[in-house]
């Protein structure tokens, strides 16, 4: 009898625990209608400090009112967790000039802020109220910092959306974000941002925070949008982020001075460049100065840029092997100039060699120069080039185009045309002095192969120094020259250790190419390649884990997911408890 007693006990309990499941489910997802307010700048509507206004009829005379008046009716949609999110805040504006009257704070805010006529472009945000003397120059607009100077110890969300709006005439920051663990996303969405002189970065996120998380905690995206005649200072990027996924659609870029990068991302996991176009760009360290962070580039122009510590569009650096590389394709660079690497500077400074191989592939490259490398310098970065031209690019030191050191490389139908080099020039002797700036390519401790490339019969092609170099009996090689090296073209080895110089042209076409050394890595390129491909597996002992997700429209979404024991029973234990019951029962009589 007591077994029974006690079965019908559990029964009783694992009931009421389907009970309590799903009204917690039910109470987390009750829907919350989105609040719309609506500024005006032309009304001078009455109403309290706080009080109710952004309706049609009373409309907010500015958006800091319209923010005030949401904090007092907001509710917490996101009744599940410890996690605090506000319902859709919509802020429509009104044609106008704005003047923000102090700094916002858009923590945990989910808002779009957008103009109350669809397509207008008569939405100014000109800066911040210079009439408050709480506002100075180091004021951002809008912020998202914990309230009360709390670091967060836990994950926040805010969703921040600006689009239609143009920004003109600023001397602050736009958004600055100092968190640790929250998630901000933040999107411009066809924006114009006109004018920005100021010693602080437009958009800063997580300055101050200098580890790197496991996770990226934040998501910047800039679509459809133009930013032109900005300036900072020479130590100052125009954007400055740690952390944050990046990405960057059909956005043009033109008329930056004395910046220091107009992109600076550490530890971001991947910065997206796409269908945008970059123009006469004054930089220290480049158009995308890249820490730890895997970078794609895709059908980009990338006119007269110069940068005065680093390539002009891209300087990449990876401290850690087989993580980071780089994929650019489809671009065009002209006149583009900078120190090592006139668009392209690639480094790892780690000890080991790289494994990731990083790609160059349907690209052109026309006019400009650096001291080495005239377009790309790489050092440790493992690089292909496919189906891409050079033509009339200078260096001072060492290679004209191209600078390859301790580096796998491998190139397919690839050309390289200079018609301003001296065709007269005798070939070089066994040293690596003066004179090597005049070829195409300079290889330094390198091993690799070129398939159906193409020197013009008026440049010197190669300087091979300490290096292995494998040249298919297809391409069209003019001068090289070997310090120290060994080569092969086609079945014929050219020069070897100890040293030669050799003139020979051969010509013909290819397909494929394949690159192998007794080194960590092999590279395989082939003419129908598009992106490298890169696969990565592995396993995690820690409790938590986080997943970063974005689709259409919408905002990007967090997803945190905690692994352990329930402090609930679930249903599906709830019926392992009544088979296990069930047969003791059974058993007992």
């Amino acid at each position: 009898m007591k077994f029974i007693s006690l079965f019908l006990s559990l029964i009783i309990i694992s009931i009421l625990n389907n009970i309590i499941v799903l009204s917690v489910t039910t109470a987390t997802t009750t829907p919350v209608s989105d609040i719309t307010l609506i500024v005006n700048l032309n009304n001078n509507n009455n109403y309290p400090v706080n009080g109710t206004c952004g309706s049609a009829q009373t409309t907010c005379n500015n958006i800091n009112d319209a923010i005030n008046y949401f904090n007092t009716i907001a509710v917490n949609v996101n009744r599940s967790s410890t996690q605090i999110i506000y319902q859709q805040l919509n802020l429509l504006l009104e044609d106008g000039t704005y003047s923000i009257g102090s700094t916002i704070n858009l923590y945990q805010y989910n808002i779009t802020i957008s103009p109350l006529n669809s397509g207008s472009n008569k939405v100014i945000i000109n800066s911040l109220n210079s009439n408050n003397s709480n506002n100075n120059n180091n004021s951002p607009i809008f912020t998202v910092t914990p309230f009360n100077g709390i670091v967060d110890t836990k994950v926040q969300n805010s969703y921040i959306l600006i689009t239609g709006i143009q920004f003109s005439n600023l001397k602050q920051s736009i958004i600055k974000v100092s968190t640790n663990y929250s998630f901000t996303d933040i999107r411009f969405e066809s924006c114009i941002i006109n004018q920005y002189n100021s010693n602080n970065s437009m958009i800063e996120i997580n300055k101050l925070f200098n580890q790197d998380l496991i996770q990226p905690n934040n998501h910047l995206k800039i679509n459809n949008s133009r930013i032109s005649n900005v300036q900072t200072d020479n130590n100052t990027s125009l954007i400055y982020a740690i952390n944050t996924i990046i990405s960057v659609s059909g956005t043009t870029v033109s008329n930056a001075t004395i910046v220091q990068s107009i992109i600076d991302i550490s530890f971001g996991e991947n910065l997206n460049v796409d269908d945008s176009d970059f123009s006469n760009v004054n930089s220290v360290f480049g158009i995308l100065d890249v820490l730890n962070t895997q970078v794609s580039i895709d059908d980009g122009n990338f006119n007269n840029n110069i940068a005065s510590n680093g390539a002009s569009v891209l300087t990449f650096t990876s401290t850690v092997i087989g993580i980071y590389y780089t994929g650019i394709s489809n671009c065009n660079f002209k006149d583009n100039s900078g120190t090592d690497g006139g668009v392209f500077h690639g480094e790892n400074t780690d000890s080991s060699f790289e494994t990731y191989s990083s790609s160059i592939i349907g690209c052109t490259f026309s006019g400009g120069s650096a001291i080495n490398g005239g377009a790309i310098f790489v050092n440790n970065i493992p690089l292909s080039i496919v189906n891409s031209q050079f033509g009339d690019i200078t260096a001072t030191v060492a290679g004209a185009f191209i600078y390859n050191s301790d580096n796998h490389f491998a190139m397919l139908n690839v050309s390289f045309t200079e018609k301003s080099l001296n065709s007269s020039k005798t070939t070089t002797t066994t040293t690596t002095s003066s004179g090597i700036e005049e070829y195409a390519i300079y290889f330094s401790n390198s091993t690799g192969s070129i398939k159906n490339a193409t020197f013009d019969d008026n440049s010197f092609a190669i300087f091979c120094n300490i290096s292995t170099i494998n040249i298919d009996a297809t391409s069209k090689v003019s001068t090289f020259t070997c310090a120290q090296c060994n080569m092969v073209l086609g079945q014929s080895q050219i020069c070897s250790v100890g040293g030669s110089s050799v003139s020979t042209s051969t010509s013909g076409t290819g397909s494929s190419m394949s690159v192998s050394s007794s080194g960590a890595q092999s590279l395989t390129v082939t003419s129908t390649s598009s992106t490298p491909q890169t696969s990565t597996s592995g396993t995690g002992s820690g409790l938590i884990s986080s997943s970063i997700s974005s689709s259409g429209s919408g905002h990007t979404v967090v997803t945190t997911t905690t692994t352990g024991i329930s402090n609930q029973l679930s249903p599906s234990f709830s019926i392992l408890i009544f088979i296990l019951l069930s047969l003791l029962l059974t058993l007992s009589f």
